[in-house]
């Protein structure tokens, strides 16, 4: 069951592949009405609800009024029931527009159709109505004139309290849309009630308006749709920042007061809910981006219960949970052609101030906050923001990607890892396609799953297209989503196997963006957000490198988006493209519909052969020459294969060099040892004969000598070789003298 939620919006055909009617059997006379309906004319083909304040039991062909004023019944009843006394529920309070001394009438209001009564033991009466009270300001970039409040005229603005002032120059107006005040119903919003007949709606419009707050009202039955409506006409382009960059977003504050299941839903455009909350909530803030400039209507749709909780056994509308509503306190949207400005935002030196927007900074600029002035971003960095202001707009590319132009970061297909590793994905570029797993409805239906990749290339040809057949035609918008398909680096299409029904035509459907960027190419299986450990091939292999892509359309069941890691595996046998594999543990390669993975066996996911990766081998001398040759060592993809060397032999082998050379050092430390120890011993020499012609000297005059205590010259006394002489009856004093010192030497040993 659906509610079309405009009521001048034209609906697009439903294409229905086949209908089946069976067990309808033949019947030879004529259904009674259920209670609350009738049939006046014999032989009709429906029956008719009674009007409130009747009754119609079952089988009959009139409704009976109501046996006095202190009886009621609604649209449908099987019987009338006693009127209960007024509460303060059944009437609402609103107030008029503001006079032009800033005052406004509260208005007291019976919810219709009344079916309370006033002079009942216990009853209220309905309060006096036209007691004046001071205005609440107006909203942000609004100000108050002729009774009321209007948006600020262009390079203006207002908080308000106060009269709208020009904007600076070198500024522009923040236009959006702010609401926070709710005396009168602002521009730009709508209030519905949807029943599922022509009753069951308090009031036409359902919502009321309380002053700080609107909320959908009380006394409506349980199955009615009570929808606020805000049309925005467009927001300020900022294509020139990028395809994917923040347009602007939708923020409220709201509170749900319910007894029941009661659902809230926020919904863009005609059918695209973004979320939705169960149930009695507290105040809760909520705010969503959006990333196109097009006119865009954003709704909040209440309903009090389940579709099948509402109704009674025989059809009757129930009003269990009437005093169940939803209350919104604030809704502001922001960069909108329409509305008004609460405050000026610099300007880029030399931009026009027509009221909308400043001339924008080229492409990979900024808005320097001190100079007004663009200067340029950093280089591999990208502008994601409406309004670049400040240095911190410049977002740095992840690992292994470089940015286009300051608008994306993309792959040229090679990558040099921090280990000096490099890959050449080339051969892998340009549009692949896989198939999930057969699946299948909850009425038996066949469908699968279609992927669409490309994993890196060219900027300029770097997406795919998944389109659907199963709605009427449209055009690709430049945001790169319609309802035919959508445009990205990663989609997914479900596809309806043809039959012979259907004239051999498979269906495709639900396109969605699972990548719409390429977030990082890297060896690191924790990245940011992303997990590549999740899941593996067979052989437990992760991966060698690994492509993170995000997808920044957001969904109920996917509120940050969707992921996708492609996990590139190397493998020489897998030739050509190789083979794009889904994880066994996963279902169509995810585990929670907003995650996916896939492995991507191929020879062109092995690095690219290093001299590192080869083995060398020496052959023996042959004829004095002697070829090295190189083979390759590990898995890796050759291409550049290096050349075979020949150099003339070496005499010896070189072992044995190393044998010589070390001789030969040894050599030479012996060598000067020697020389040193000579020069040592000439010392000695040099004492001996000093003490040797002192023995002979002391022989001629008779002259005992001392007990030597040492054998060494006194250190003030200098060596001089050059002077010593020997006599020639040396080698017999010497004798003599030796004999002597050693007979010395003994009387001195103890």
């Amino acid at each position: 069951m659906g509610i079309i939620f405009d009521r001048q919006q034209s609906t697009k055909p439903v294409l229905i592949k086949r209908i089946e009617l069976t067990g309808v059997a033949y019947t030879s006379e004529c259904t009674a009405c259920s209670n609350g309906t009738y049939a006046d004319v014999e032989g009709m083909t429906e029956c008719r609800a009674c009007a409130a304040d009747t009754f119609a039991v079952r089988g009959a062909r009139e409704c009976t009024p109501c046996g006095s004023d202190k009886e009621y019944a609604v649209v449908g009843s099987s019987a009338c029931l006693a009127r209960p006394p007024c509460t303060m529920r059944d009437y609402f309070q609103t107030h008029t527009a503001c006079d032009e001394n800033k005052e406004t009438q509260i208005m007291y209001q019976w919810i219709k159709p009344k079916v309370c009564l006033e002079d009942l033991e216990g009853a209220v009466h309905l309060p006096a109505s036209g007691v004046k009270t001071s205005c609440p300001p107006c909203n942000l970039g609004m100000y108050y004139t002729n009774s009321t409040c209007e948006f600020c005229p262009p390079n203006t603005f207002s908080n308000g309290n106060q009269p709208c002032r020009p904007c600076q120059a070198s500024t522009t107006p923040d236009r959006g849309l702010s609401y926070k005040w709710w005396n009168t119903m602002p521009p730009f919003l709508t209030a519905d009630c949807f029943p599922n007949d022509d009753t069951g709606c308090a009031t036409p419009t359902g919502w009321q308006l309380a002053g700080d707050h609107i909320h959908s009202g009380t006394g409506h039955a349980d199955d009615v749709y009570l929808v606020l409506s805000l049309t925005v006409s467009g927001f300020r382009s900022v294509t020139q920042l990028g395809t994917k960059a923040e347009v602007g977003r939708v923020t409220f504050e709201f509170e749900l007061q319910c007894t029941s299941d009661c659902i809230l839903f926020f919904i863009k455009d005609k059918d695209m809910v973004i979320k939705s909350w169960t149930g009695d909530t507290k105040t809760t803030h909520f705010s969503y981006v959006f990333y196109s400039d097009k006119p865009t209507i954003f709704r909040w749709a209440f309903t009090k219960t389940q579709w099948d909780k509402a109704f009674t056994i025989t059809g009757k509308k129930k009003y269990d949970f009437a005093d169940d509503m939803a209350i919104i306190r604030s809704i502001a949207v922001t960069n909108t052609k329409d509305g008004g400005a609460s405050a000026c935002k610099p300007c880029p030196l030399g931009s026009p101030n027509d009221g909308n927007s400043c001339i924008p900074c080229p492409a990979g600029n900024y808005i320097d906050t001190k100079t007004s002035k663009c200067k340029e971003c950093p280089s591999n960095t990208v502008v994601q923001e409406s309004n670049p202001y400040d240095l911190k707009s410049c977002e740095k590319c992840g690992s292994g990607t470089r940015a286009k132009d300051h608008q994306f970061c993309y792959s040229d297909c090679k990558l040099t890892l921090p280990n000096q590793q490099t890959f050449d994905f080339s051969a892998l570029q340009g549009w692949h396609s896989m198939r999930g797993s057969n699946l299948f409805t909850g009425s038996g239906t066949a469908f699968y799953h279609s992927f669409n990749l490309s994993l890196c290339g060219s900027p300029d040809d770097y997406s795919v297209i998944c389109t659907n057949n199963a709605t009427s035609g449209g055009v690709l918008e430049d945001d790169g989503v319609n309802e035919d398909g959508v445009k990205a680096a990663i989609c997914r299409t479900t596809v309806i196997p043809s039959s012979s029904t259907d004239g051999g035509h498979a269906l495709t459907a639900q396109s969605v963006s699972l990548g719409d960027h390429l977030v990082a190419v890297t060896n690191e299986t924790l990245y940011e957000k992303f997990n590549a450990e999740l899941t593996s091939l067979a052989n437990g292999d992760t991966g060698t490198v690994h492509f993170y892509f995000h997808s920044l359309s957001s969904t109920q069941a996917c509120p940050d988006g969707r992921n996708t890691i492609i996990s590139m595996h190397c493998n020489l046998t897998y030739t050509g493209k190789g083979a794009i594999l889904m994880p066994a543990s996963y279902l169509d390669g995810t585990s929670d519909g907003c995650t996916f993975h896939f492995h991507w066996v191929s020879m062109y996911s092995c690095p690219i052969c290093a001299e590192s990766d080869y083995a060398v081998v020496m052959e023996q001398c042959k004829k004095g020459v002697q070829n090295t040759h190189y083979i390759k060592a590990k898995k890796c993809i050759e291409v550049t294969k290096p050349a075979m060397k020949t150099q003339e032999c070496r005499m010896l082998p070189f072992e044995i060099q190393l044998v010589i050379a070390a001789a030969v050092f040894v050599a030479l430390i012996l060598c000067i040892l020697v020389v040193h120890f000579w020069k040592k011993n000439r010392k000695l020499e040099y004492k001996y004969s000093k003490l040797s012609q002192r023995q002979t000297h002391s022989e001629k005059e008779d002259i005992e000598l001392p007990a030597a205590e040492t054998c060494a010259i006194d250190d003030d006394e200098e060596e001089q070789y050059d002077s010593v002489e020997f006599s020639n009856s040396s080698s017999s004093t010497g004798k003599k003298l030796f004999n002597k010192l050693k007979a010395m030497t003994g009387k001195v040993r103890v």
